[in-house]
């Protein structure tokens, strides 16, 4: 049973989940509010997970705890921020097809920092996927032309490359012996350290309210910070630590695809000839990963 490519695909569900709740939490508090809580709320998870699995952080070495507050600040900080920016500049259709690249750097780095070298058929594979997963999401029309777009280009491409490589230096940093569980739970504690410090210098923190805000979609954020940066992030570097890392990211990037589903149980989405034959090309690529022997 290939766990490792299971564990990517969960991972892929869970974002989805996450997007859909997180997105009334923003429209309910605002996009800063949702990450200054979903952090905090994510670690305090892990913490109590941590502790019912009586995992010992002994295996974290100085080295190990560097590549992963590394892949912290890159890979959820870094890259989300990049995101978002690009968000700003060329809208959700061009952006998320944007951030269908991290598979590649993740690939790439793989190569060059773990030796990982992938054959045809997986090669075969993460393109096909990519290509149902890039075709869905390129769908999503109706939206402004972007005033910036050479800027917005260049901080999506930043985004996916974080994306990619922090995942790789996540599996660095877990060394083969380093229980997942305990690596998200150094990587979510640090991302959560930075932003708040960031929030505090921008002089952003007071503005924001967030306690007296986090009233208004606590249901959301706590539910979001479950399936995201607790259960999802934990699956990924479970993932990441069981296949190839370019494997992993390809089948995490599925995301667009499975949303279709949750739109059309929970919003009643009818899902045009596009969107059906983009999920049919990155369900047949899926399968060449899983099948690649």
């Amino acid at each position: 049973m290939p766990k490792g490519e299971l564990a990517a695909l969960a991972t892929a569900t869970c974002w989805a989940v996450t997007s859909l709740v997180f997105a009334e939490a923003a429209r309910r508090i605002g996009a800063l509010r949702v990450n200054l809580l979903r952090l905090p709320v994510a670690f305090a998870l892990l913490s109590m997970a941590l502790l019912a699995a009586h995992h010992p952080l002994a295996s974290l070495t100085p080295p190990r705890w560097v590549y992963l507050a590394a892949s912290a600040v890159l890979g959820l900080l870094a890259g989300d921020l990049a995101f978002f920016a690009a968000l700003r500049r060329l809208g959700a259709r061009l952006a998320s097809v944007l951030m269908a690249l991290a598979p590649v750097f993740a690939a790439l780095a793989g190569r060059l920092l773990l030796g990982e070298l992938l054959g045809g058929r997986a090669l075969l594979g993460i393109t096909v996927t990519l290509a149902g997963v890039t075709w869905v999401a390129a769908e999503r029309d109706g939206e402004s032309r972007p005033s910036h777009r050479l800027g917005g280009l260049a901080l999506g491409t930043f985004g996916a490359a974080c994306q990619g490589v922090g995942l790789v230096l996540a599996k660095l940093g877990m060394a083969g012996e380093v229980p997942p569980l305990a690596a998200t739970w150094v990587r979510i504690g640090v991302a959560t350290a930075v932003l708040w410090l960031l929030t505090a210098a921008s002089g952003r923190l007071r503005q924001a309210e967030v306690f007296l805000a986090a009233r208004r979609a606590w249901r959301q954020v706590v539910s979001g910070a479950f399936f995201g940066p607790f259960v999802g992030v934990w699956l990924s570097l479970t993932a990441a630590s069981l296949t190839d890392v370019g494997v992993a990211a390809t089948l995490m990037a599925t995301t667009p695809v499975l949303l279709i589903p949750l739109a059309m149980a929970l919003e009643g989405y009818r899902p045009t000839l596009r969107a059906v034959a983009g999920t049919v090309l990155a369900v047949i690529g899926v399968g060449l990963l899983f099948t690649r022997g």
